[in-house]
């Protein structure tokens, strides 16, 4: 059950940690430019545009998903160890 409880708090850290990298790697190339135009007054921000490849989100999700799952895993068995 500790394995179960681990898996499952390890893919939704996966999603989790998917869908921030997708968010970031789609919305700070186009917002890093216009924020710095703004700070520095100049009219435009020029193109931009954004591409996320399927190794990057998969990493990012099997690092969510290791990182989940270790979480779970090692908080559980520290609370059986005490009792």
């Amino acid at each position: 059950m500790i394995y179960l409880k681990s898996a499952a708090v390890g893919i939704v850290a996966a999603l989790a940690a998917s869908v921030t990298w997708i968010a970031a790697m789609l919305v700070l190339p186009i917002a890093a430019p216009l924020l710095i135009s703004r700070i520095f007054g100049s009219y435009g921000a020029g193109g931009a545009g954004a591409t996320v490849g399927s190794g990057s989100i998969m990493l990012a999700g099997l690092v969510g998903f290791i990182a989940g799952f270790v979480w779970q895993f090692r908080r559980v068995n520290k609370s059986r160890t005490r009792h």
